[in-house]
């Protein structure tokens, strides 16, 4: 517990902005004034004042020279705040986030201001020796320092929110985040969430009924969750895109949810349903695709593949269940496992960029309990796939949109 001063500052909100060389600092407060300072280390790049209006204090500061964050250069400012007894410290990096058109018109994601490739996994956030709960904050980093490794550069981090320690880390690391909303509802029918999808059926997400949704409190909770979610989050330099449903759990209302989402966070891209019942809202066409052939489809939204691969290979020693397995394909060595992985990224993946296709997000990081399609084991003790071969798929990828 901490004990502060009447007039402490009690929110703060973290906008970068690189078109106009400058960072908006927002402060709750009710202190007459508010001092902000940036830092690069030791050295202060600038400092500005700005006095009290109706409970809230809202400062612009110029910025030159500075180093733009990215996943290859995630280089991190410290701002700091100065309410009359009360004092802050935080961080900020320079980056901007948006969906733009290269120079063959081709709708992409972008990284300030250049298109980005997003080369990612799913990361359900389970442990075995935690369950929802990292064991450490090294345990963490080790997660995030492998993926670096072996050629990633995006975590979507699904249908939980994680430490703020986890986000830190991928803030001064370097890599992306897709945040999931947490979706509740009441029981699943089978025919929307697996049925129906596989036969290119899309439902309208305003009934209901058949989407486990008709008790109004239960949505109401979603949207309150939501918006704290987004403000929990907000100043995470690191997080590039909401998800706010997936694969019709829970899903409702989505038009209105995305607009709801962009109000309060118009930095970010929305993936407004991943998956399948694309409703036409938020920034993409999002799909999942682990058993039929991977393409670009006609549309002028941005093409991500959010959702593919989940290859599985059985780990004896490492598995939490030796008997109930589950995989989108088994592979029963290492060789073979590989050698599938090498053919699925070289003739799915880089060779669908061209064409559009601007992320791909692999199933999955980890092995979770009877899932058994992770890059390594539940234990996290063996690597089934060498991660020099991931790195240089990973690096093929990336360079088809730097030629």
């Amino acid at each position: 517990m901490e004990s502060i001063s009447k007039d402490a500052i009690t929110d703060l909100t973290i906008i970068p902005d690189i078109d106009q060389n400058q960072v908006k600092v927002t402060a709750v407060t009710t202190s007459e004034t508010l001092t902000a300072s940036v830092y690069d280390h030791t050295n202060r790049l600038a400092e500005v004042t700005q006095e009290n209006v109706d409970g809230k204090v809202e400062l612009t500061i110029p910025l030159s020279d500075y180093e733009l964050w990215s996943p290859e250069n995630p280089k991190l400012y410290t701002l700091k705040l100065r309410a009359n007894n009360d004092f802050v410290t935080s961080y900020f990096g320079m980056r901007k986030f948006e969906v733009g058109r290269d120079q063959k018109g081709i709708r992409r994601l972008m990284l300030n201001n250049k298109p980005y490739f997003h080369t990612g996994v799913l990361d359900q956030g389970y442990w075995s020796d935690g369950k929802l709960t990292p064991p450490s904050d090294q345990a963490m980093i080790d997660d995030i320092t492998m993926l670096k490794d072996m050629g990633f550069n995006m975590i979507r981090k699904h249908i939980k929110i994680a430490p703020l320690r986890w986000y830190y880390h991928c803030d001064r690391l370097g890599m992306l985040v897709w945040q999931d909303m947490v979706n509740g509802g009441e029981e699943y029918n089978p025919l929307v969430t697996m049925v129906l999808p596989f036969l290119g059926l899309n439902l309208k997400d305003n009934f209901y009924k058949i989407f486990g949704r008709q008790n109004i409190e239960g949505r109401k909770e979603y949207i309150l969750e939501a918006e704290k979610t987004v403000n929990l989050l907000k100043n995470s330099v690191s997080l590039a895109m909401w998800v706010p449903f997936n694969e019709g759990w829970g899903q409702f209302d989505s038009n209105e949810i995305t607009n709801m989402i962009r109000h309060l966070d118009p930095t970010r891209t929305i993936d407004s349903t991943s998956g399948w019942h694309d409703q036409k809202s938020g920034d993409f066409v999002s799909k999942h695709i682990y058993f039929t052939p991977i393409y670009v489809p006609r549309d002028d939204r941005c093409y991500l593949l959010s959702e593919f691969g989940g290859f599985s290979k059985p780990s004896l020693g490492h598995m939490y269940s030796p008997t109930k397995m589950f995989g989108y394909r088994v592979y029963t060595t290492k060789r073979k496992l590989q050698k599938a992985l090498t053919k699925l990224y070289t003739k799915s993946i880089t060779k669908n960029i061209p064409k559009g296709l601007s992320a791909a997000v692999y199933t999955q990081l980890s092995d979770v309990e009877e899932e058994i399609n992770g890059l390594i084991t539940y234990d996290r003790k063996q690597i089934k796939v060498d991660p020099q071969l991931m790195r240089q798929l990973n690096s093929n990828v990336k360079n088809v949109l730097n030629k």
